[in-house]
């Protein structure tokens, strides 16, 4: 069995200055894809599930798919909750068998943020599962935030909230956001630097979608240690169905498997040779 925890792979990631690929997936094409990927470039992955994804992939049976797919793989695979918002949801990725769980409470004060994550952290010790926060908040969210704006992270509150809550990986938000770009993005390069000399924990960077290759790999060499990939799996099966259009199902879903795959391959390719 291939399952490993989130701890593990940061910790080996950063010790060769590399970094590791995160993609959300919410059905077997994307799976598929993000796995074939995966074994084809001989790379660690994080199969990441979030929580709005419960409406169409109910975790007990997804779940199940996931580990399978885990048990089989020769690569190390990370199962992780991304930006889960609720205990509730935490508590049920956990029982369902995931390695690490990601708590977004990064809308909250800087108090109530540390709380909460406080509270994921002893749930998921017992489980030995890894633990990934936020602080700053990378905006784009909608869905789960009332108030989503880009707030910049402040290095020595970032070091503060690692150290007081014990977590293993931070998310940061340097100029970064979620969903499609609507212009350049402005990465912050020596907030990142700052954020990497001061945090003694792994980085880790969210909307990462449509930032380009060259920035990618500057931060990455700058201390980002994971990397979160989910709208441009999702705009590769659009494309690809638009393509399919008037084909068999059957025939569309595999077409879909190969356009993630081939998404998903190039993004690993760039993170393993940063």
């Amino acid at each position: 069995m291939s399952l490993v925890t989130l701890k593990e792979v940061l910790e080996n990631a950063r010790s060769k200055k590399c970094a590791v690929g995160n993609f959300d997936v919410f059905n077997l094409e994307m799976l598929r894809g993000v796995m074939e990927a995966a074994e084809e470039s001989r790379s660690p992955v994080i199969l990441a599930y979030a929580e709005p994804f419960e409406a169409f992939a109910d975790i007990r049976h997804y779940a199940k798919l996931l580990l399978s797919y885990a048990e089989q793989a020769s690569v190390p695979v990370v199962l992780h909750s991304d930006h889960s918002v609720s205990l509730e949801e935490i508590q049920r990725v956990l029982d369902n068998g995931f390695t690490s769980v990601m708590i977004d409470a990064s809308d909250k004060s800087f108090e109530e943020n540390v709380e909460i994550t406080r509270k994921v952290v002893e749930m998921a010790r017992p489980y030995g599962a890894s633990v990934e926060s936020e602080i700053g908040h990378v905006s784009g969210l909608n869905t789960l935030f009332e108030n989503d704006c880009n707030v910049f992270t402040d290095p020595q509150s970032a070091k503060k909230f690692a150290e007081e809550t014990e977590i293993d990986a931070l998310a940061v938000s340097i100029g970064n956001v979620h969903g499609v770009y609507q212009k350049a993005p402005d990465i912050q390069f020596g907030l990142l630097e700052e954020l990497n000399t001061t945090v003694p924990i792994p980085l880790v960077l969210h909307g990462a979608s449509g930032i380009c290759d060259e920035d990618m790999v500057q931060m990455v060499k700058g201390g980002i240690a994971k990397v979160n990939y989910y709208t441009d799996l999702c705009l590769a099966a659009s494309e690809c169905m638009k393509q399919q259009e008037g084909k068999h199902y059957l025939d569309t879903s595999q077409k879909i498997v190969e356009a993630i795959k081939k998404v998903v391959l190039e993004k690993m390719l760039l993170l393993k040779e940063s």
